[in-house]
């Protein structure tokens, strides 16, 4: 069931233009009388009881009524055309015309304006406006990435990378494979251009990538060889899809940063759809079609919070490893993998491992008598919260060789048993601590290659 927001805005976008109405439109009690008259091909004229403006819209078509502001008691008058618009207020016995941003406007009384702006791919952007009735005027609100949902064949094989513009594929896709763009995110410096967040359509695969907007317009194949040896690293999102009602209203941000100015407040009723998640942002749509990005702590004002991805806030954990480190890394070629992060902590003669699986389990392996402990990990913004709740090791049987008791030293025994006992304990680890360590040149903390163990 669609709310009382939607329904007055799905109403102004499909309301029919007429040539005639009588409306209240300066809040003084009193109706006027609307007329549109057709002066000529592409001329009109818009009389407002005793108020006349004339001029040009191509392919004029009529007339409808908005209520961009609801608390300034006044409407105003859109005059519609072939693919143009123009809005006109009272003021007084006089029209005033209040100049357009480009596409198909809408609005639902709450000071904004919303226009639909057609793109050469085959979607609409929606672009969001701030009404101030004392100009009166438009102020746009930036927007990182906009709505698309939309499937699209490839040209050919195209690449998925992590970022936008960056060389590292997330994965392929063929000329079999439709692609579900998600989102589209604009390039300053090129206006045909931007990037496509995608992934593979109707596939169980769920790692989204991003694929140049030029890319997708060509109409022959790139080099397939070049595509099929490229090495494919792990995504920076995840597609997610599920679909949720908001319980308390909360603000979706242009970026992801703490700071960053709000796209939209998601009214609480409304339902949104989490399109894609790093483990610790979700990108959100909302009902109006805008996107913008909530830390995963706020989606608890939803009714039915998701559980966190902890493979996607591992792999985030990963990059960004991985991008804190010197180059060439001082492991070798160590690179963020999706079987999960092995991470030493070296210090005082000694050696921690801890291995972190994707699935939230955990070891932390110490460097003697394959003492283990095993639990679970939890992510809380940088803090990683361990719990360990069993260990294993193997314990001595017998006499002791090597150095004797009260001689600094390991003791050593010639037979062994395993032995597994509960544990109720708890560690953090700061993530950012863990960052700015790696990149000093003796480090404590090192990643190691290999599968982890969480067993």
């Amino acid at each position: 069931m669609l709310n009382a927001g939607a329904l007055v805005l799905a109403a102004v976008l499909t309301a029919s233009p007429t040539n005639k109405a009588d409306v209240d439109l300066d809040g003084d009690g009193t109706r006027e009388h609307l007329t549109l008259d057709v002066t000529k091909p592409g001329a009109f004229r818009l009389t407002v009881g005793t108020a006349i403006t004339e001029g040009e819209l191509p392919g004029v078509r009529g007339i409808t009524v908005l209520d961009l502001d609801s608390s300034d008691k006044q409407r105003e008058v859109l005059v519609h055309g072939e693919s143009r618009f123009r809005l006109f207020r009272q003021e007084g016995t006089a029209l005033r015309e209040v100049p357009l941003p480009p596409g198909v406007p809408s609005a639902s009384g709450n000071g904004i304006l919303l226009c639909d702006v057609p793109m050469s791919d085959g979607w609409a952007r929606r672009d969001k406006y701030l009404y101030d009735a004392k100009q009166p005027g438009f102020t746009e609100v930036p927007q990182e990435l906009y709505a698309v949902g939309r499937d699209l064949p490839p040209p050919g094989w195209v690449s998925l990378q992590q970022t936008p513009g960056s060389k590292d594929v997330v994965t392929l896709a063929g000329p079999e494979n439709a692609l579900s763009l998600h989102a589209f995110k604009p390039d300053p410096a090129d206006r045909d251009g931007g990037w496509y967040l995608a992934g593979l359509a109707r596939k169980s695969e769920d790692a989204l990538g991003w694929v140049s907007a030029r890319e997708l317009r060509k109409k022959v194949s790139v080099d397939d060889g070049a595509m099929l040896g490229a090495i494919v690293v792990l995504p920076e999102l995840y597609a997610s899809g599920a679909r949720s009602k908001v319980a308390i209203s909360f603000p979706l941000l242009r970026t992801r940063q703490d700071d960053a100015e709000p796209v939209a407040k998601l009214r609480a009723g409304s339902t949104v759809t989490l399109l894609a998640t790093d483990g610790t942002w979700y990108l959100i749509q909302s009902e109006t079609r805008l996107l913008g990005w909530a830390r995963a702590g706020a989606l608890s004002a939803l009714k039915k919070a998701p559980v966190p991805d902890k493979r996607a806030q591992l792999s985030t954990l990963q990059h960004r490893l991985r991008a804190a480190m010197p180059k060439p890394t001082a492991s070798g070629d160590w690179r963020p993998d999706a079987a999960g992060l092995i991470l030493e902590n070296e210090y005082a003669s000694t050696l921690d491992t801890y291995h972190f699986c994707p699935d939230g389990r955990l070891v932390l392996e110490f460097l003697v008598d394959d003492y283990k402990k095993h639990g679970t990990w939890t992510l809380d913004r940088d803090t990683l919260k361990l719990a360990f709740t069993r260990e294993t090791k193997q314990l001595g049987v017998g006499e002791p060789i090597g150095p004797p008791e009260g001689v600094e030293g390991v003791r050593q025994y010639r037979e062994t048993m395993p032995h597994e006992a509960t544990l109720a304990e708890t560690q953090t680890l700061d993530w950012n601590e863990v960052l700015e360590d790696v990149k000093t040149p003796s480090s404590s903390y090192k990643p190691r290659r290999g599968n982890p163990s969480c067993r």
